[in-house]
Parts: structure tokens; sequence; C-alpha cells
């Protein structure tokens, strides 16, 4: 959807939504135009259409090496490809900066013939305090537990450990426990 349509809509309907996003994410934009211009990337990605490339870095509102943000936004797209994520995720992603610091921490779990889970934090915990939290919560017996790549632990609802005990491969995500689809 064009800018101008945006601009058109919101004149004609008063849009409460428009309001709204104002209300919330007004203060990030100098002008009312990079307003709507971030409105639309919202509106789009409702409308399940994922970002471009440009449309992504804009709404990063960063400077600088864009090295970081392309590769984090192929893998990305990777993950659309294969259904782990949609468009309005992918729209998520470019509002958390930390993922541009760690692109290699935005991983993929299937968790079912059409579920996934996706890493949506990025403070790596060491393998003792996965562990522990593991045990601790789920009650794993620690000795079995195997870790399956980096664990990640921001609290109790942002976490993201993919592990395996006895036969089994498991992911502990943001609180909740899913069994890796094989």
């Amino acid at each position: 959807m064009e800018y101008e349509q945006i601009m058109m809509i919101h004149q004609k309907t008063g849009d409460k939504k428009y309001a709204k996003f104002l209300s919330d994410e007004g203060w990030k934009y100098d002008t009312e135009t990079d307003a709507l211009a971030g409105y639309a990337r919202l509106i789009k990605a409702e409308q399940k259409i994922p970002l471009t490339w440009e449309e992504f870095w804009s709404e990063l509102q960063m400077e600088g090496d864009l090295s970081a943000a392309q590769k984090l936004y192929r893998i990305l797209r990777r993950h659309m490809d294969n259904g782990a994520l949609n468009a309005y995720e992918l729209y998520g992603y470019a509002r958390h900066r930390w993922c541009v610091r760690c692109p290699e921490a935005v991983i993929a779990y299937q968790t079912g013939p059409k579920c996934w889970a996706v890493n949506n934090c990025g403070e790596a915990i060491s393998e003792e305090r996965a562990i522990q939290r593991l045990n601790s919560e789920w009650g794993f017996e620690a000795s079995r537990i195997k870790l399956l790549g980096t664990p990640y632990y921001d609290a109790t609802d942002w976490n993201f450990i993919p592990f395996r005990c006895g036969r089994y491969d498991w992911i502990m995500q943001n609180g909740d426990l899913h069994q890796i689809y094989q």
C-alpha cells in the first residue's frame, strides 16, 4: 500500500488506529511524513505483505553499516520462506535491534507440522544456568540434558533453550515447552 493511500484513508476516516499508532510510536518520527511511512509499514505487515529490505531498514531506524542488518533480513526471509515466520513477525523483528547485534541468534525449530518456535530474545546464558532452569522449571534430570546450541534467557517470559533429554529434543520458548518436530 502506497503512503499516499494511507494518508487518504487517514484523512477520510479519521483513522483511530493511526491515532493509536501515533500515541504509541509517534515519538520515533521527526515528521508527519515519516510517521505515515511507519504506519504504512505496519498496515502492510498486517495485510500479510512482507517488508522489502528498504522498508525493513527504515523500520530499524539505524544508521551506519548495513551488513549485519542485511544478514538478519536474509535470515528472517529464509524463515518466512520455510513457514517459520509471517509478514507481521518479520515486521516485529525490525522493531527490536537486539537481533541486528546478533543475527545468528534468530534461529527456528519446527515444533509441529505447521508450527515453529523462533528465538525472540538476545541474552545468551551459560550452559550451567540453562540446565538449572530446565531442571527447576520442567523437572528434567540435569545430568541428562544436552543443549542443542546457545541458550538464550532474558526473563521467564523471554527465553529460548533447545535441548535433548533422553531420546527426545525439546525447546523451552518464552516459558512454554515444546517437543521438536522430527
